[in-house]
C-alpha cells in the first residue's frame, strides 16, 4: 500500500524525535510531534478506507507525487538521524516544505479516492433520476405517489454513499440493498395523455372538459372513480 508505506515513514520520523534529551528541546520536539500527528490522522483514515475499498473490488488511482513525498520523508529521517535535534528539521524551509508536502499530498489521495469511487458508484449501483426529477415525469396516481414515497426514502439514504463511502463490509451491504430496493419500484408508466393532463389540473381544480370519456373509463378500470368529487366554483 503506498499510502501505508508514507505512513510508516512519518511515524519512523515521530518516534524518533522523542529520542532527545533536555526540556526545550524535548518541548520543541513535541511541537513537532503534534503537527505530525495532525497529518498522520487523515492519511491512517485514507489508508483505512482504501483498503476497505479495495477488498470490495474498487481499482484505485495511483497517488499523485507520492513517490515525490516519500523521498522528501527520507531525507528528512536520514538528516534527522544523524542530528537529532529540532532545529534540524525547523531549519530553513526544511519543516514548512515536508509539512506542505504533506498537505497536498492528503488532499490529492483524498481527490483522487473519491473520484475512484464515484466511478464506480455510478457504474455498479442504481442509477435512476433524483425523486425530483422522476416524479415530474409521472402522472399524479394513487400507484405513484406510493410509490414514490418509498423512493425518496431509499433514495436519500442511498446517495449518501456517492459522497461517503462505505467504511466496512457492512456499510457496502447496506449500500447494494438500497440499490436493489430502488431497482425494484415500479411506477405507473402508461397513463394515456389525457389522463396525465386530468390528474395533474385535479391538485388545483380540473374543470369538466378535461372529463372525457377515455379518463372516465381509465377512473373507473383503476378503481378511482371514488377519489373525485364535482364541486361547483364560486367566483
Amino acid at each position: 500500500m503506498l499510502i501505508t508505506d508514507a505512513t510508516l515513514t512519518l511515524e519512523r520520523l515521530t518516534k524518533l524525535g522523542t529520542a532527545a534529551e533536555g526540556a526545550e528541546e524535548a518541548k520543541a520536539l513535541d511541537s513537532l510531534r503534534v503537527d505530525l500527528a495532525a497529518f498522520a490522522s487523515p492519511i491512517h483514515a485514507l489508508a483505512a478506507k482504501a483498503a476497505v475499498l479495495r477488498g470490495e473490488g474498487v481499482s484505485l488511482s495511483k497517488i499523485p507525487d507520492l513517490a515525490n513525498v516519500k523521498e522528501h520523508l527520507q531525507k528528512s529521517l536520514e538528516r534527522f538521524k544523524l542530528t537529532p535535534r529540532a532545529t534540524t528539521l525547523r531549519r530553513g524551509t526544511v519543516w514548512t516544505t515536508l509539512t506542505s508536502k504533506l498537505q497536498t499530498l492528503t488532499q490529492k489521495a483524498q481527490s483522487a479516492l473519491l473520484d475512484d469511487w464515484q466511478q464506480y458508484f455510478d457504474s455498479r449501483f442504481f442509477s435512476g433520476l433524483p425523486p425530483p426529477r422522476r416524479e415530474a415525469t409521472l402522472a399524479k396516481t394513487p400507484e405513484n405517489d406510493q410509490a414514490l414515497k418509498s423512493y425518496r426514502e431509499f433514495y436519500q439514504s442511498f446517495i449518501r454513499y456517492r459522497l461517503q463511502p462505505p467504511t466496512n463490509a457492512e456499510d457496502f451491504s447496506k449500500l447494494l440493498l438500497l440499490s436493489q430496493q430502488l431497482a425494484k419500484i415500479e411506477f405507473q408508466e402508461d397513463v394515456p395523455e389525457a389522463v396525465r393532463i386530468f390528474l395533474e389540473a385535479s391538485s388545483s381544480g380540473a374543470g369538466l372538459h378535461l372529463l372525457t370519456p377515455e379518463v372516465l373509463t381509465w377512473l373507473r378500470d383503476n378503481g378511482l372513480m371514488a377519489n373525485y368529487v364535482v364541486r361547483a366554483r364560486i367566483n
